[in-house]
C-alpha cells in the first residue's frame, strides 16, 4: 500500500463526514423510541417492586461473581496482549478492565470505555501496534464464544419444542452470520488490501503506515492458534460466569424457567445482545434484552427489570475502577493531540508479520 510522495489528503473531501455526523442521532433516536416505548407499555411500579424484592444475600453473591467476571476479562485481555509479544502485568490488565467496564456503564456507548481501554493500555507500557489488535481481536473470540453457546442453547430450545420455534434458529443463524463476517473481514488479507487502497486516498501517509502496523498485528494473530484456543475457553467461562450471575437475578426477581432452559435462552438472548451492541448504543442492547426475554415467555415487567438489575449490579462490582479512576490524570486532551510514534517491525513487542495491507 505505497503511498506517492507529497500526498496531501485535505484535497478529497471525506466521504463518510456527513453519514458520521448523522450516526449517532440516528441510533439516538432509535433509542428513544424503543426505550420510550417500552416505558409506556410496562408498570414502572411493578418493575420496582420486583427489584425491591430481591434477597440481599443472592445480590451479595451476584456481586461476587461479577467482580470474578470483571477479573476474569482482565486476564483474557492479558493473555492475548503476552500472545502477540507484549508484556503486561496482571494487575494491570485487571486495573485497566475495571476502569474501562464501569466508565462503558455509564456512558450511552461502549467506545468511550473502550476508548478509555487503549489510553490506559498505553500507560501500562503496551505498544499501540500490539494495543489496537488485541482490543479487536478480543471482541472477535468473544462473539465467538456467544455463537459457539447460543448454538448449543437454540438446539435444545428446538429439541424441546420438537423444531416448532422456528423464531430462535432464524435469530441464531442471522446473528452468527453477522459475527463470522465480521471475524472474516478482520482476518482476511483481501478485506485489509481493499481497506487500505481506499484509506490511502483520504488519509496522510503516517495514517497509512498505521493501518499497516494494525493491520499486520491482526495477520499476526491467524499464526497464534493456540492463542486464540485459549482465549476461546477462557470467553467461554467467563461468559457462564455471567450466565450464572443473570440466573441468580432471574431467580430474586421471581423468574424462574429452570437452570438449564434458562442458560440456553440467555445464551440466544446473549448472542442477539453483542450483535445489538456493535451499533455502539448500550440502551439499544439492553431494550433488545427486554424484548428478546419477552418473546421467551418472561414478562416485560420482568424482563426490564433483569436487565435494569445486571446493569446495577455491574455497576457496583466495577466501583473498585471507579476509584481507580479517581487516581488517574489521563491527559486525554493532550494525548489525542500527541501524535504517536510509528515503530519498526523490528523492535519488541510489534508484528513480524509482512501487512497484508503491503
Amino acid at each position: 500500500m505505497d503511498i506517492p510522495a507529497g500526498r496531501d489528503s485535505r484535497s478529497h473531501p471525506h466521504p463518510g463526514k456527513l453519514g458520521s455526523r448523522w450516526n449517532p442521532l440516528i441510533r439516538g433516536g432509535i433509542t428513544v423510541v424503543l426505550v420510550g416505548g417500552l416505558l409506556l407499555t410496562i408498570d414502572v411500579h411493578q418493575v420496582a417492586r420486583a427489584l425491591g424484592a430481591i434477597p440481599p444475600g443472592l445480590l451479595a453473591m451476584v456481586l461476587v461473581l461479577l467482580a470474578a467476571d470483571r477479573v476474569l476479562m482482565g486476564i483474557k485481555w492479558r493473555q492475548l496482549v503476552n500472545g502477540a509479544g507484549a508484556s503486561m502485568r496482571m494487575r494491570d490488565a485487571i486495573g485497566i478492565y475495571y476502569q474501562s467496564g464501569f466508565a462503558a456503564l455509564l456512558l450511552p456507548t461502549s467506545v468511550g470505555g473502550e476508548v478509555l481501554r487503549g489510553v490506559l493500555g498505553q500507560r501500562a507500557g503496551v505498544p499501540l501496534p500490539v494495543l489496537l489488535p488485541s482490543m479487536v481481536v478480543e471482541k472477535l473470540i468473544a462473539g465467538l464464544s456467544n455463537v459457539v453457546l447460543a448454538v448449543v442453547g437454540g438446539i435444545y430450545i428446538l429439541s424441546v419444542t420438537s423444531g416448532r420455534d422456528t423464531l430462535v434458529a432464524w435469530t441464531v443463524v442471522g446473528s452468527t452470520a453477522a459475527v463470522v463476517a465480521a471475524f472474516a473481514a478482520a482476518s482476511s488479507r483481501r478485506v485489509h488490501r481493499w481497506v487500505g487502497r481506499w484509506a490511502r486516498r483520504w488519509i496522510p501517509a503516517r495514517g497509512v503506515r498505521a493501518l499497516r502496523e494494525f493491520s499486520g498485528g491482526l495477520a499476526d494473530y491467524r499464526e497464534r492458534k493456540a492463542v486464540l484456543r485459549t482465549n476461546l475457553a477462557l470467553n467461554l467461562g467467563e461468559h457462564l460466569l455471567q450466565f450464572s450471575a443473570l440466573y441468580l437475578l432471574a431467580l430474586g426477581l421471581g423468574i424462574d424457567l429452570g437452570l438449564i432452559p434458562f442458560f440456553a435462552v440467555t445464551a440466544v438472548v446473549m448472542l442477539v445482545r453483542r450483535v445489538v451492541g456493535f451499533l455502539e448504543s448500550w440502551w439499544l442492547a439492553e431494550t433488545a434484552v427486554v424484548v428478546l426475554y419477552s418473546l421467551f415467555g418472561v414478562p416485560q415487567a420482568l424482563s426490564l427489570g433483569l436487565a435494569f438489575a445486571l446493569w446495577a449490579t455491574s455497576l457496583v462490582a466495577a466501583l473498585p475502577g471507579a476509584m481507580l479512576l479517581s487516581r488517574q490524570s489521563l491527559g486525554l486532551g493532550d494525548r489525542l493531540l500527541r501524535r504517536v510514534p510509528i515503530r519498526s517491525a523490528g523492535e519488541p513487542g510489534l508484528s513480524r508479520t509482512s501487512s497484508p495491507c503491503s
